[in-house]
C-alpha cells in the first residue's frame, strides 16, 4: 500500500500529503501546524477548527507554485487555501465516520520512508527525535497526523479508482487525438506606423497610466544565513575516526563482480523423452562445432532459438541474480572468461552459455574514499546542528524583533547586507524571490525581523529592512519617448484588426482566403492537413485551428488569432480528417486510456467532496 501511495501522490491526491506532511513539516512548520493556540478560527468544519496560520501555510505552498507569475490575486489565493483546507477537512472527517483504518505497521513504514528523517538513505531514529523534539511535538503527535493523511488517502483511493472508461469514450479520445485539419492562413503583419502624437495625446496617456511610469518601491536589507554546508564545514572528522567508519562501512563502498553473457538456445520440439533427446543431439552437435573451432556469435544468429539475443550473437549483457533459473545462473557462474559451458537445461530448453566478460569484485580502499567519507560524515552531523540552530535562531529573532545582532552574537553568525531590489528582481541573495516576499511583507516593512525563510532544505535566512524607498512618478519628461512608442504600437495594432476584420467579413461573405488575402495585398498560404502537435507553426495558430469549430460540408470556418508581437493571423478550416479509433500502437491506446480513467476519477472524487461539503457543517469567518 506504501508505494501505491508514493506512486499516486499526484493530482487529486497530491495536495492532501502536501498539507497534512509537507508543509507543516517543514523548517519551523510543525508547530505552526499543530498549535494553534487561542486564535480565532478561518473557518470550522465540523467540530474542527482551521486557523489563519494554516491558511497561511497552504497560500505560501501556492505560491511557491507561482514562482515567475507576476499577475495573481493573493485575495484569491488566499480562498482557495482555505477552500482547499475545508475539502482536505471534510475528506478527512468523513474517512473517520466511515471507520477506515491504517496500522501501526503501516504508519511506522510511511514514517520511516520520509525523507526528513532520512541519513544515507537509511531512517535515523536520532534525527528523527531532534526535529520533532525541536518542533515541540511528540512521535504520538505527528504519527497521528500521519495516520490521518494515509486514511484519507485511502478514502480518496476508493472514490477515484471507481471510474470507468467505455469503448465509445476511448474512441472518441482517439479520434480526437489522431484528428487533422485542413489549414489556410494569412499573416498579417504588424505595420509601421509614422503618426505623429501632440502633446496633449501624450500628456492624456501619461496620466490615464502614470501608475505604469513609476519608480519601484525598493528596498535594501541585513540578514542572518545559516546553511547547513557551511556548518559541515566547521566539523571536524580525524583519520582514526574515518578509519574506523571505513570498516564499519566498507561493504558500502565496493562494487560485485560482473558477468556479461551469451548463449545459444535450443528448444523443445514437444513435451515427450523423444523431443528432450532430439533437443540434446542439437545442443550437442552445436557444442562440437564450438570445439573445433567455430565462432559463437555466428552460431547464435544461425541457430538459436532465441532469435532476439541471436541477432546480436546471443548476448544478454550482464548476468542479473534472480533474473534467470537457478540452474542458469550456477553454470554462468563457474564459467571463466571466454569459457563455454555444457548443455544446461531450464524450463525454456538447452542452453549453451558463454562468459564474455568479467569484472571482477572491488572494495574501494580507504585513501580513495576518505575526503567522500569525511563530508559525509560532517553533512550528516551538521544536520542536527542545522535543525538546533534553526530552531535557536527563529526564537532570538522573535524574542528580540528589532535587531539582528543578539541572534548573530549568540549563534556565530555575521550580520549581511545587500543593495537596493524591487519586488520583482535584485541581485545575490534578493534573486530569491521568497526573500524578495519577506523583505516586502507588512510586519518587515514595520521594523521587525521576518520569520526565518527557508532556501531548500539546506539555508534558512532572517532579514530585516536597512533601507526603504517608496515608489515615485516619474516626470513626463523622462517617459516621453516611452508613450510614442505606446501611442505608435498601439494605433498599429488598430490598423491591422481593421484588417484583419474586413478579410474575416470577406470570408463570411463566401469569398476564398485566396481572393480575400489578395484584394488586401497579402499572400495566402495553404499549410494543408495538420495535427495537433505541428512546431512548424506557431503554437497559437494551431491552438486556434483545433479550437475552431468543425465545418460543416461545403463551407469553410474562419477565425483569426493575434500573437504577442501584434501580428494576426486570419484563417479558414475547410475540412477535418479524424484520427482513427485504434492506434496503431497498443501502448499509445493503453495511454489514452489512463487518461480518461485518471480524468474521470477526477472529476468523480471532485464532485463527491462538493457533496460532502453541502452535508458537512462548514462555517466561514468572513474577512475584508
Amino acid at each position: 500500500m506504501l508505494q501505491a501511495i508514493r506512486d499516486r501522490a499526484q493530482g487529486i491526491f497530491a495536495w492532501v500529503l502536501l498539507i497534512v506532511i509537507g508543509v507543516p513539516f517543514a523548517l519551523w512548520g510543525i508547530q505552526n501546524y499543530i498549535d494553534t493556540g487561542k486564535e480565532k478560527p478561518a473557518a470550522t468544519v465540523g467540530d474542527r477548527e482551521i486557523f489563519d496560520r494554516e491558511v497561511t501555510r497552504a497560500y505560501e505552498q501556492s505560491l511557491n507554485n507561482l514562482v515567475g507569475i507576476d499577475d495573481f490575486d493573493e485575495k484569491q489565493l488566499r480562498r482557495e487555501a482555505l477552500d482547499r483546507l475545508i475539502s482536505q477537512e471534510v475528506i478527512a472527517q468523513s474517512a473517520e465516520q466511515r471507520a477506515l483504518v491504517v496500522s501501526d505497521v503501516e504508519a511506522r513504514g510511511f514514517i520511516q520512508s520520509l525523507p526528513y528523517f532520512l541519513t544515507d538513505g537509511k531512517f535515523d531514529k536520532d534525527k528523527y527525535k531532534v526535529m520533532l523534539a525541536a518542533q515541540g511535538v511528540s512521535p504520538e503527535q505527528f504519527a497521528a497526523q500521519i495516520r490521518r493523511a494515509l486514511i484519507t488517502e485511502q478514502f480518496q483511493r476508493g472514490i477515484a479508482d471507481s471510474a470507468f472508461v467505455t469503448k465509445g469514450e476511448l474512441e472518441t479520445l482517439m479520434r480526437l487525438k489522431g484528428q487533422e485539419r485542413q489549414l489556410d492562413y494569412a499573416k498579417i503583419a504588424l505595420p509601421t506606423v509614422a503618426q505623429a502624437f501632440t502633446d496633449a495625446e501624450i500628456n492624456a496617456y501619461f496620466e490615464r497610466h502614470r501608475q505604469e511610469f513609476r519608480s519601484p518601491e525598493r528596498v535594501s536589507i541585513e540578514y542572518l544565513a545559516l546553511g547547513l554546508n557551511d556548518l559541515a564545514k566547521d566539523i571536524q572528522v580525524g583519520d582514526e575516526e574515518l578509519q574506523k567508519l571505513y570498516e564499519e562501512q566498507k561493504a558500502g563502498y565496493g562494487t560485485p563482480e560482473r558477468r556479461k553473457i551469451s548463449h545459444i538456445l535450443i528448444t523443445l520440439d514437444g513435451t515427450d523423452e523423444a523431443a528432450d533427446r532430439r533437443a540434446q543431439d542439437k545442443v550437442n552437435a552445436v557444442r562440437e562445432r564450438l570445439v573445433q573451432g567455430e565462432d559463437f556469435a555466428k552460431l547464435a544468429q544461425e541457430l538459436s532459438s532465441d532469435t532476439v539475443s541471436g541477432k546480436k550473437g546471443g548476448d544478454l549483457g550482464y548476468l542479473e541474480s534472480g533474473a534467470q533459473e537457478e540452474t542458469f545462473t550456477k553454470a554462468a557462474e563457474a564459467l571463466k572468461a571466454g569459457e563455454v559451458s555444457a548443455p544446461v537445461k531450464t524450463s525454456f530448453g538447452y542452453h549453451l552459455i558463454k562468459l564474455t566478460e568479467w569484472v571482477p569484485a572491488r572494495i574501494r580502499p580507504f585513501d580513495e574514499v576518505r575526503e567522500e567519507l569525511r563530508q559525509a560524515t560532517q553533512r550528516n552531523r551538521a544536520e542536527t546542528a542545522f535543525y538546533e540552530k534553526g530552531q535557536k535562531l527563529a526564537e532570538i529573532t522573535f524574542e528580540h524583533p528589532g535587531s539582528l545582532e543578539q541572534a548573530a552574537q549568540q549563534l556565530g553568525l555575521q550580520v549581511q547586507q545587500t543593495g537596493l531590489f524591487t519586488r520583482d528582481a535584485g541581485e545575490g541573495l534578493a534573486t530569491e524571490e521568497a526573500i524578495r516576499k519577506a523583505a516586502f511583507s507588512e510586519d518587515v516593512l514595520g521594523g521587525r525581523n521576518s520569520d526565518p525563510v527557508e532556501l531548500g532544505n539546506e539555508k534558512a535566512v532572517v532579514l530585516r529592512v536597512r533601507e526603504h524607498q517608496a515608489a515615485a512618478d516619474k516626470p513626463l519628461a523622462e517617459v516621453r519617448d516611452e508613450i510614442l512608442a505606446r501611442l505608435r504600437d498601439e494605433a498599429a495594432r488598430k490598423l491591422a484588426q481593421s484588417q484583419s476584420q474586413q478579410l474575416l467579413k470577406q470570408l463570411r461573405e463566401g469569398k476564398s482566403l485566396d481572393e480575400a488575402a489578395k484584394s488586401s495585398g497579402l499572400t495566402a498560404v495553404h499549410a494543408g492537413f495538420i495535427r495537433r502537435d505541428n512546431d512548424q507553426l506557431p503554437a497559437e495558430l494551431v491552438r486556434a485551428a483545433f479550437t475552431a469549430a468543425r465545418p460543416a460540408p461545403g463551407v469553410v470556418t474562419p477565425g483569426e488569432v493575434a500573437l504577442a508581437d501584434g501580428s494576426i493571423f486570419v484563417y479558414a478550416i475547410p475540412s477535418v480528417k479524424d484520427g482513427p479509433v485504434a492506434a496503431s500502437d497498443l501502448k499509445e491506446q493503453e495511454s489514452a486510456g489512463q487518461f480518461l480513467l485518471r480524468s474521470g476519477g477526477q472529476q468523480e472524487f471532485g464532485a463527491f467532496v462538493e457533496r460532502l461539503r453541502e452535508l458537512a457543517d462548514v462555517k466561514i469567518e468572513q474577512k475584508d
